[in-house]
């Protein structure tokens, strides 16, 4: 195996960093073109199962005079480039194989969400990237968009004071993609799940950053709207500490809306399009988010570089996993479930 190579004093870096993406689908194919951009960084190689989507992908490279090696499996991939890091993009049940494989090769990695279906698995890949000393990121995109960081500063500095009640919710037009046989979405093997572990992973995600809260037990009401997979979720949280919260996502919508209330004992944070600062007995106060945005390849190899800290660590891809699990548990058993 060639993989990622390693000496004893430490990781050798190529200049521009030697990268493979496996999965060159939709979001296979954005962070390539973004990688395409940098000059810090050259796609040197391409993996997918499905021909055609590879196809697709290495046609798009040629046309800018890039010829990446081609493969139609990891492990090939794997064992026949020098790579510095993997961008892993492929349906979401496989995530944590496709993970471990390329830590255990020496590489970092950029994985899309989610991190992982299952809480076990989610702990397994983190404590393999700690052992191996590399660099495993999550590209949620939103910890690097100045709006919700601004969310999490209003939070984290204290003025709303203890957190007692969140509302969330997230809604869509994208019934489409979970119709059965429209898309691997549609399949709960390929997908482990439908609406809520596809976006609505980002919307927990940032309930979580934002409010810097940790998860304790999760009530679910499901609706498959007669598909294999969830396309309407409504849920009932419980964090430590006491807060509670609500979590509504529908892909039947005919607009989309994402909407995030955090009110504690001082006040409250809401973000509707935009960031509305109201603590008790003072005026609403609009708040301007601040700095650039920071994509999740471009933090990934500032990340690997070690010029900056991964901005969505592998724990909030456990937090994640914890809470769908813990939903998917609860409508199943229809009774409050612990996270566990």
């Amino acid at each position: 195996m060639i993989g990622c190579p390693e000496s004893e004093d430490g990781i050798h870096l190529a200049n521009p960093l030697r990268i493979g993406i496996v999965g060159t689908g939709g979001m296979g194919g954005h962070h390539a073109r973004e990688l395409q951009q940098r000059s810090d960084a050259r796609v040197v190689a391409l993996c997918d199962v499905a021909e055609a989507s590879l196809n697709r992908a290495a046609e798009a490279f040629a046309s800018h005079g890039e010829h990446p090696s081609l493969y139609r499996d990891l492990p090939a991939m794997l064992a026949g480039q020098e790579l510095d890091g993997v961008v892993i993009a492929t349906p979401h049940t496989q995530h944590t194989h496709h993970i471990t494989l390329a830590l255990e090769a020496g590489c970092n990695v950029l994985c899309e969400k989610p991190l992982a279906t299952e809480a076990a698995a989610a702990r397994a890949v983190m404590e393999l990237a700690e052992r191996r000393g590399r660099v495993l990121a999550i590209a949620y995109q939103r910890h690097g968009d100045p709006f919700y960081r601004r969310a999490h500063e209003a939070v984290a500095s204290g003025a709303l004071g203890p957190l007692r009640l969140i509302t969330v919710l997230i809604a869509q037009d994208c019934l489409g993609n979970f119709l059965p046989g429209r898309t691997w979405r549609a399949d709960p093997a390929l997908s482990g799940g439908g609406h809520f572990m596809d976006t609505g992973s980002h919307i927990v995600d940032m309930l979580l950053f934002v409010s810097g809260l940790q998860p304790a037990a999760v009530f679910a009401n499901i609706d498959n709207h007669g598909t294999d997979v969830d396309v309407l979720t409504a849920l009932s949280l419980r964090f430590e500490g006491g807060a509670v919260g609500t979590f509504a996502a529908t892909s039947l919508s005919p607009e989309w809306r994402e909407e995030f209330s955090f009110y504690g004992e001082q006040g409250v944070l809401n973000l509707r399009g935009d960031l509305t600062l109201h603590l008790r007995g003072a005026r609403p106060e609009k708040l301007e988010p601040s700095g650039p945005t920071v994509t999740p390849v471009a933090n990934w190899i500032a990340a690997i570089r070690g010029e900056a800290q991964v901005q969505a660590p592998p724990l909030y891809g456990l937090r994640v996993a914890q809470i769908s699990e813990a939903a998917y548990a609860s409508q199943r058993s229809g009774v409050n479930e612990p996270v566990r």
